[in-house]
């Protein structure tokens, strides 16, 4: 079996030959970025759009030496062509580079940024979870109002903890909530909810990662007449919502069926959010 191919600092390498120092500053103080993305029809979906963030956001904490996102693209290619899955999920992961010395200094640093980009096979996700949807609870863990807290980075413990909450209540998710109490972001998911036809997810102004499907859905309810509104939104109106789903790269729409033990709505998924499966699901056969 021909074993995983990535991308490490310039070279195609199997998975088990790529390795990076120690002291590298990703690892050590969780000093670097990432994206996760996907393909359709073995093409990348929102390719531009994923480099554009990955790259913005290396950018927003100072890392420089950073390569054109023409360079990135191409190595983003290679890897993809190297691996020759049927459907690839891409992970790429840029961090600061070597530490020469203990130390929070961003000047104390070797060379270039580490840049490795990761492929596995992404396997279809079950049609019962866009047609019975996920579980959920709302998790202790408060999400601060943090510049990091816009950016993937390197360090995601919150989500980690959050994902530990969800897995010990038998949940697919956890919602996070800021330190106001309004309910903001899932640990791997922007949130929506419905309530008398209408669209609800949290304003950009929150402390969430504003996610390219995201951005897509509401394109796509926009485009079908749904209103769309950002505002905080509480507890109290995610479990008294008509309808709620979820964002993510890897599956799209997916809804939310119950939060901890009490039922959406009718606990099946609502008309609107089948409407942007399927309008997210014709989205994807574009490319």
């Amino acid at each position: 079996m021909k074993k995983n191919q990535v991308y490490l600092n310039g070279q195609i390498v199997p998975a088990d030959q790529a390795n990076i120092s120690i002291f590298d500053r990703g690892l050590l103080y969780g000093d670097g970025v990432f994206e996760s993305l996907r393909t359709y029809n073995q093409k990348v979906f929102q390719l531009e759009d994923h480099l554009k963030r990955v790259l913005r956001s290396a950018k927003y904490i100072r890392i420089n030496g950073l390569p054109s996102i023409g360079k990135l693209k191409s190595a983003v290619l290679k890897t993809l062509a190297a691996n020759n899955f049927k459907e690839t999920y891409i992970k790429i992961v840029i961090s600061r580079g070597i530490a020469l010395e203990h130390g929070l200094a961003t000047n104390k640093v070797k060379g270039k940024p580490n840049i490795f980009i990761i492929a596995a096979e992404q396997k279809p996700y079950p049609q019962t979870v866009f047609t019975n949807g996920w579980k959920a609870i709302i998790s202790s863990i408060t999400r601060a109002n943090t510049p990091s807290s816009r950016i993937k980075s390197l360090c995601y413990l919150d989500n980690i903890l959050a994902r530990i909450e969800a897995k010990k209540n038998a949940a697919n998710e956890a919602f996070l909530l800021d330190d106001k109490g309004n309910v903001i972001e899932g640990t791997i998911s922007n949130i929506f909810v419905v309530k008398h036809g209408g669209i609800f997810t949290s304003p950009e102004n929150s402390p969430i990662v504003l996610g390219l499907t995201r951005k897509l859905v509401i394109k796509l309810a926009k485009q079908s007449a749904f209103n769309v509104t950002e505002k905080n939104l509480t507890p109290k109106e995610i479990y008294t919502a008509d309808e709620c789903f979820i964002s993510f790269s890897g599956a799209g729409v997916v809804p939310i069926t119950r939060i901890w033990k009490k039922r959406v709505g009718n606990g099946k998924p609502g008309h609107i959010t089948s409407a942007l499966i399927r309008l997210y699901d014709d989205e994807t056969k574009k490319l």
